[in-house]
């Protein structure tokens, strides 16, 4: 495309064009924001990865089958995502009716909910009481949230420790955190299979609170009931917590940037001690 025919293309952009390009990027980011929150947006990254790939491989080297693969196939490409991720826009459609567009602008985790999270680790440890909870962050775990009871309530120190005390209905599993609230409770993880080298005696518990970080970008934090103990887990790795270890700081920490186990035996900021 010459200047000329630049300046054609901009002429005939006019404020119906302006606003039909504004109507289609607010839908794809409606849809993208609906699909952020469930594990199908790795499929959807991915698929993107590939695509755009084609596409430039195509008109590189000017491949005509492919080329006319991909012009003449969008549409059915289109209708095959809608199709795959079908239950995912049927779910985030479904909550945006219910929540409004205050769901689609979500934030992360907030200070005062990682600190009532670490308050009421700390005290259900020394109480001898087990807990796992999990903290959503870039990919969603909805799907996960389907699969427990519904709380939809604001994180504080009193709520997580009613939830998880002994004999409760809901103490078994786990409690999901997006931003500020515990949208479940008693939710299903998958388990970790790959135990790390020295922690193959690990309890259901902990299973699941590698499992879930082996699968997505979620923080897991562990209180066992057997030893006390409280643990955090990240990217499928379980970093046991020292005795008086700052846990709100090392959160906050984890939660602003992505962060690298340290090797097996390593001491990690703030008093943990890295484990497999």
């Amino acid at each position: 495309m010459d200047f000329q025919q630049a300046r054609e293309v901009l002429g005939q952009f006019d404020l119906s064009a302006a606003i039909d390009v504004l109507l289609i990027a607010a839908a794809l980011f409606a849809i993208f924001r609906l699909l952020s929150r469930t594990r199908a947006i790795t499929l959807l990254r991915g698929a993107g990865v590939v695509v755009l790939a084609v596409v430039i491989l195509g008109r590189a080297f000017e491949l005509t089958a492919v080329n006319w693969l991909f012009e003449n196939g969008l549409v059915a490409l289109i209708v095959g995502a809608a199709v795959v991720f079908q239950p995912e826009l049927r779910r985030g459609l479904d909550r945006l009716g219910r929540t409004g567009i205050r769901d689609l602008l979500a934030r992360g985790p907030r200070d005062e909910a990682i600190e009532a999270v670490a308050e009421s680790a700390l005290r259900m440890a020394r109480d001898g009481h087990g807990a796992l909870l999990v903290f959503e962050r870039e990919t969603g775990l909805r799907d996960v949230v389907e699969t427990g009871v519904r709380v939809d309530a604001r994180v504080s120190p009193e709520l997580v420790a009613g939830i998880f005390f002994p004999n409760s209905p809901l103490h078994d599993m786990a409690a999901v955190i997006r931003d500020d609230r515990v949208v479940a409770a008693s939710c299903e993880l998958p388990l970790a299979h790959d135990l790390p080298e020295g922690e193959y005696g690990l309890g259901t518990r902990h299973r699941a609170a590698l499992g879930i970080t082996e699968e997505t970008d979620a923080i897991s934090v562990v209180v066992s009931e057997e030893t006390g103990g409280v643990s955090i887990a990240q990217g499928g790795r379980l970093e046991h917590i020292e005795a008086g270890a700052p846990l709100a700081t090392e959160l906050k920490r984890r939660m602003t940037r992505l962060v690298s186990a340290p090797g097996p035996g390593a001491e990690g900021p703030g008093g943990l001690a890295a484990h497999g």
